[in-house]
């Protein structure tokens, strides 16, 4: 039986609130609980000002898909804390959107101060009465469920008590509605309940006004026999084939879930998230970024499927092994065989989910192989492209500014060492000579101390050019030469070289499949 609740119920951890003497990033973010927000990261709802969040420009009602790489629908809210609260630096990944995939998502390493605390609310406050309310995602008629008092509200104040139930609210039945139209009954300024036991025993009605600084909250529950009454009284008082019919009702494509939308939208919604950019990846398949962001959302998208079908079938399981009418060790496919050969109301509905859900994870599984094996394929031909170094040049540290400035820091040349010769150099050439160029500074301009520099070049230049683009040259050692003086005089002598072999030293190629 235990596994019964367990199996209908997902509960998110009831949100902490730090204190504000920590440290933080001033961030308050919520996540919504029950079966179709399963998945769900946190939401942000609300910056402190002046804190690192807010000078970060983190943008409000945007998701935090992870933090520190961990994502944050696969943590409890205290793990999350713990993350933010835990280290002077952190990683945030954000996104307009619930999915790890999609084009805005931003990558922000912001740093813990004091005085702004990491707040992890479940809802946020608004005009009510101090009633903490929840009700099955899945609505199988049933009343709405008391999960928390708050101290000295007007709900506590006039006996109302945590696990008790709400059968109408201002004579509407807590039944037929969902929870966002209780919350809003709950706002009235006159407000009457009609309240009673697990038991259906000892009715009582109140009379209550909602005050500004009590929320109608939709918190968790902390034991888990709360709902367990609930559910057994459902289950004692209704054969399966109502049970499973208003269970299968819910998987209806006209169904108004609790977003606000019909799951036929929320389908085709998840769809269209990936068949966009998948049709994008098809259009320019060599984006490897690109295609590793798609190939972990759809991997992200199969595992949440799997897991949404193997809940629902384990859900219907359950309540036929409570009924007695398959075994506890019966397998998914037995399980499903029941149901099709079953006469109960809307199975269908069901069946078709649990096929849609199939037939997705397929597709997704066929889409992501098809990106893997193009874009391994197609990194190893990139490595495979690159060109084998075999001069023994390096680049070196110093900067050859300080070399031709006759700096007294300057260090002496390193043999082999690539340097390079910009516009924001100062390299004039003061003379043309057999073979190459003498090159020094404008003394006037960079140093008193300027050195003539011999550079072995095919390039034409006239005496008095300035070099103004880029060369790199190698320090190959000395040269002698006679000046217009007759002084004889030795010289570093630099030698000209391709560019590449300055850029294929410093290119760092990034692989995203095949490492």
């Amino acid at each position: 039986m235990k596994k019964f609740i367990l199996s209908i119920f997902i509960f998110l951890i009831i949100s902490n609130i730090a204190n504000a003497q920590e440290i933080g990033l001033g961030i308050e973010a919520i996540r919504k609980g029950g079966v179709e927000n399963l998945f769900a990261p946190l939401q942000i709802r609300s910056i402190q000002p002046n804190s690192p969040a807010e000078r970060a420009k983190i943008v409000l009602d945007w998701y935090i898909i992870s933090i520190n790489g961990k994502l944050t629908k696969d943590l409890t809210d205290q793990d999350c804390l713990e993350l933010l609260n835990n280290h002077p630096r952190v990683e945030l990944f954000i996104s307009p959107i619930q999915n790890i995939y999609n084009q805005s998502a931003v990558k922000l390493t912001l740093t813990n101060e004091e005085g702004f605390s990491n707040i992890i609310k479940n809802v946020p406050k608004t005009k009510g009465v101090g009633l903490g309310i929840y009700k099955y995602d899945l609505n199988l008629k049933m009343p709405l469920i008391i999960t928390n008092v708050e101290k000295n509200s007007p709900a506590e104040l006039a006996g109302i008590q945590k696990n008790m139930l709400i059968l109408k609210i201002n004579n509407q039945s807590t039944k037929e509605l969902t929870v966002s139209e209780c919350e809003k009954l709950l706002n009235n300024k006159n407000l009457e309940l009609e309240v009673t036991d697990l038991q259906g025993n000892n009715i009582k009605n109140y009379k209550l006004k909602p005050q500004n600084y009590y929320a109608n909250e939709l918190k968790n529950i902390g034991a888990g026999w709360v709902l367990s009454e609930a559910i057994i009284t459902f289950l004692k008082d209704n054969p399966k084939e109502i049970v499973l019919a208003e269970y299968f009702k819910t998987f209806n494509p006209s169904y108004n879930r609790s977003n606000g939308m019909t799951n036929q939208e929320v389908a085709e919604e998840d769809i269209q998230k990936l068949q966009k950019p998948y049709l994008q990846y098809k259009s320019n398949p060599n984006d490897m970024d690109f295609n590793k962001n798609l190939y972990d959302g759809l991997n992200t998208f199969v595992k949440q499927y799997k897991e949404l079908k193997r809940r629902h079938i384990e859900t219907v399981k359950d309540i036929l092994v409570y009924y007695g009418k398959v075994n506890s060790t019966a397998s998914e496919q037995e399980v499903l065989n029941y149901i099709k050969n079953s006469e109960i109301d809307n199975k269908d509905y069901y069946l078709d989910k649990i096929s849609f859900y199939e037939n997705c994870i397929s597709m997704w599984n066929k889409w992501a192989k098809e990106i893997y094996d193009y874009s391994v394929a197609y990194e190893k031909k990139q490595k495979g492209n690159i060109p084998k170094i075999t001069t023994p040049y390096f680049i070196a540290q110093a900067d050859f500014r300080e070399i031709l400035w006759g700096w007294h820091s300057a260090k002496q040349p390193q043999r082999n060492g690539i340097y390079v010769i910009s516009t924001g150099t100062g390299a004039r050439v003061l003379q043309t000579i057999t073979g190459g160029i003498l090159v020094t500074a404008e003394p006037s301009r960079l140093s008193s101390n300027a050195r003539v520099i011999f550079i072995s070049t095919k390039r034409q230049f006239a005496d008095e050019d300035w070099i103004k683009d880029n060369m790199f040259i190698v320090f190959e050692g000395y040269y002698n030469y006679t000046n217009t003086l007759g002084a004889s005089r030795k010289i570093y002598k630099f030698k000209e070289v391709p560019q590449a072999e300055y850029w294929n030293r410093i290119k760092k190629n990034t692989y995203y499949f095949i490492n």
